[in-house]
């Protein structure tokens, strides 16, 4: 199971290389970030991979509840594909409320509080500061 873990980490750490270069020249330092992400991931993958220690039990369940993995993995889905249409933090907004209520949480204050704190944190570092550009979907360019 390593092993399918650190190739995964080595695919996903290509992944934001070969992404990272795409990054326009205002964003350069965001790139660099993600360079440096890349790298480390790629680095922490490799020992993964050549460890030589047995896999942890194999009895192990992954998925303790596949109702909450499914809706999960079919929110990504959704959520990924919303997001080229809606906007990046409009699509976000609706993903972590949804998300939230599907997986049990039922304070909505708490809810649209921790879905403004983390999206205002994504603005403030990402947009504000590094200048990464998000996809602005139907309010775009």
């Amino acid at each position: 199971m390593n092993r399918i873990f650190a190739a995964g980490g080595l695919g996903l750490s290509a992944a934001l290389f070969l992404g990272a270069n795409s990054f326009p020249d205002r964003a350069a330092a965001a790139a660099r970030y993600i360079f440096f992400l890349a790298g480390m991931l790629a680095v922490l993958s490799l020992i993964l991979l050549l460890q030589n220690t047995p896999s942890p039990d194999s009895h192990v369940r992954w998925v303790r509840s596949p109702k909450n993995f499914t809706l999960a993995v079919v929110s990504l889905a959704a959520y990924g594909i919303l997001t080229s249409y809606l906007g990046f933090f409009p699509a976000s907004a609706l993903f972590m409320a949804a998300l939230s209520w599907m997986l049990g949480f039922r304070r909505p204050f708490f809810i649209i509080l921790g879905t403004g704190l983390i999206l205002g944190f994504v603005w403030l570092v990402f947009v504000h500061f590094l200048g990464v550009p998000v996809p602005m979907g139907i309010w775009g360019e």
